[in-house]
């Protein structure tokens, strides 16, 4: 509507000029180099709107002329960039389903396409990677590094690679070049903390960890989960070394931060008992106990009875250990041991039984199987009990949470995939829990790539 109304006034200030001039009308005369030209006032404004014309197309065509060939070399060059991006998709797209062929083929065109752009160097990387050219891979991320916009990218690429061949010497060098350039990014605060604590450096992994704390790069529970981790290695370092003065300030700190971190508890209970408090160390780890229930606690608790004490004796003070949380599992497991040393069938009985009924695993059947053997009032066989615990799900275990690996004892640092403070007691994964029962608990340590094919979370 609006446009209608322009074109109407438009076409209404023609026909009032039209109409002015013609009731108006005049002659105009020009003399010039001795020609003489006369007309109407109309005539010569027509004339003169007709010359405007003809020289505004004109320039418009120059002006077509000129840009035309900017034009050209842009869409050409618009039509290169989207071809060289469809190959850069088609090439991810071959990465991820490992055809290392294809995925060459799509990195030479889009380095033709994209006139050998940054991202062509990480594609290239990538396509080594699965083709198994480490050298090749390792090279494309050295170059990487030499560009500003992907250096950082290198920089990872570099440290995955260190990690794989076991340099963690070259790997806490590319950290540290990763960490001054982006100090605030969190995968690159765990990797430093996690070398330097492989490196023994725990000094300068807990500055790390309190810095990350003070600038809210991490959460406050992870920063005191990883705090009373880095702490308890310390204690350990300390104790080793005889200066137990501050193993114990290392391991108090330590449970302070985390009262459910089992190994610092267990720490600091020995060395307040290796102190000559005893009894104030009982008093502790049944406070732990309840934190916490874990079989540590009960070995370290029991370690402090002495060697001599009797079966039943030792029973009592189990009962005393768990008073606070008789209905735990690990509570119920700790009675059951207890019971079945002291020859107290009828406990060890109602014990396994509440395990079968809450957490029947291959440890309760075992138990059973023993109970079996050792009760002659008890009608079933160990062979039976055996079969069971065959097929049951495995006892809870050091489980690093990124990797899914099982681990004989509790570290600061996963053996297996490096992470730090990740270790947990808990359920082991399935797939371990299958080749636990087809070869052994500790298969799974050296079967990295079965975990990646199986899908375990975090095992890449």
């Amino acid at each position: 509507m609006l446009r209608f109304l322009i074109y109407v006034a438009e076409v209404a200030i023609v026909v009032a000029v039209a109409v002015w001039l013609a009731n108006r009308p005049g002659v105009v005369s020009l003399d010039w180099e001795g020609w003489r030209v006369e007309t109407s006032v109309g005539i010569l404004a027509l004339s003169a709107f007709l010359l405007a014309v003809t020289a505004a197309g004109i320039f418009a065509v120059w002006r077509w002329i000129r840009r035309r060939p900017r034009e050209w070399s842009m869409r050409r060059r618009l039509s290169r960039q989207e071809a060289g991006v469809r190959a850069l998709s088609d090439g991810l797209v071959a990465i991820a389903s490992g055809d290392a062929d294809n995925a060459r083929k799509h990195t030479r065109r889009v380095g033709s396409l994209l006139d050998h752009a940054p991202v062509t160097l990480l594609l290239e990387a990538q396509t080594a990677q699965i083709a198994g050219d480490e050298a090749a891979a390792r090279a494309a991320f050295e170059r990487m590094t030499q560009n500003e916009e992907t250096e950082f990218l290198g920089l990872r690429g570099l440290i995955t690679d260190a990690l794989r061949e076991g340099d963690d010497t070259r790997a806490l060098s590319y950290a540290k070049r990763a960490y001054a350039l982006k100090p605030r990014t969190p995968w690159v605060v765990d990797s430093m903390v996690s070398l330097l604590s492989r490196a023994g450096d725990w000094r300068e992994a807990q500055r790390l960890i309190e810095e990350s704390q003070k600038s809210k790069r991490s959460s406050s529970a992870q920063a005191r989960r990883q705090q009373a981790a880095l702490l308890t290695e310390r204690a350990r370092v300390a104790r080793s070394s005889g200066e137990a003065a501050d193993a114990y300030a290392q391991a108090r700190k330590a449970n302070e931060l985390d009262p459910a971190l089992v190994p610092a508890a267990s720490l600091l209970a020995q060395l307040v008992a290796e102190d000559g408090r005893a009894r104030r160390a009982r008093k502790f780890l049944e406070k732990s106990w309840v934190a916490a229930p874990h079989p540590d606690l009960r070995d370290v608790y029991l370690g402090l009875l002495g060697p001599q004490t009797p079966p039943l004796e030792t029973y009592k003070a189990v009962e005393a250990l768990v008073r606070s949380t008789p209905e735990h599992p690990e509570s119920h497991l700790a009675l059951a041991r207890a019971a079945l040393d002291a020859n107290l069938w009828g406990e060890a009985h109602r014990r396994l039984d509440e395990l079968q009924a809450v957490a029947p695993t291959a440890g309760v059947y075992r138990l059973r199987a023993r109970l079996a053997d050792e009760d002659a009032e008890d009608m079933t066989t160990p062979a039976e009990w055996l079969e069971l615990a065959a097929s049951a799900e495995s006892d809870r275990a050091w489980v690093c949470g990124d990797c899914g690996t099982v681990a004989d004892d509790w570290s600061a640092v996963c053996g297996h995939c490096g992470a730090f403070a990740t270790l947990g007691w808990s359920q082991p994964p399935r797939i371990h829990r299958a080749l636990a029962h087809s070869g052994g608990d500790d298969s799974i340590t050296n079967a990295p790539e079965t975990l990646s094919s199986a899908g375990v979370p975090g095992s890449a």
